[in-house]
């Protein structure tokens, strides 16, 4: 399982402008671009959902920029993972029963569910808060 360049990319973005707005100051999309080594058409692209789901707001203006639309320790990696890969399954037949005739009978169907709640429950644990806290973005907190 690979996570998407706009998962990757969009937790990048979301700590840039935390970073950015500690001073209390828009994030500029240029500098958050040549920060994170990421096209400014991309970036914009990623910017859409995240300002769609109300993690991201938008100002006008000559300081206008990009503002968290939430507190660092309200964003979760889960957040940002469901946004841009939909419901977090490890396989298709544990949220779509119809996906594979052997649902009801499978063996293996509910290790596939404990793995993907354990990382799930991992990754709702981290926030950007606790990232920007620990340079390593991991603690021994969240390990399993």
């Amino acid at each position: 399982m690979k996570l998407s360049t706009k998962s990757r990319y969009g937790l990048r973005i979301l700590l840039q402008i935390a970073i950015d707005n500690k001073d209390g100051k828009a994030a500029q999309g240029k500098a958050i671009a040549r920060k994170q080594d990421i096209s400014e058409p991309y970036l914009e692209q990623i910017m859409i959902p995240l300002k769609t789901a109300g993690l991201v707001r938008t100002t006008r203006g000559c300081n206008g920029g990009y503002f968290l639309n939430k507190k660092p320790e309200e964003i979760t990696v889960l957040n940002i993972i469901e946004l841009f890969e939909g419901e977090f399954n490890l396989v298709d037949c544990v949220a779509d029963h119809k996906a594979c005739n052997r649902t009801k009978t499978c063996q293996t169907i509910n290790v596939w569910k404990r793995l993907a709640q354990a990382l799930k429950s991992t990754a709702e644990k981290i926030t950007l808060q606790s990232i920007l806290e620990d340079r390593n973005g991991i603690t021994s907190e969240y390990i399993i």
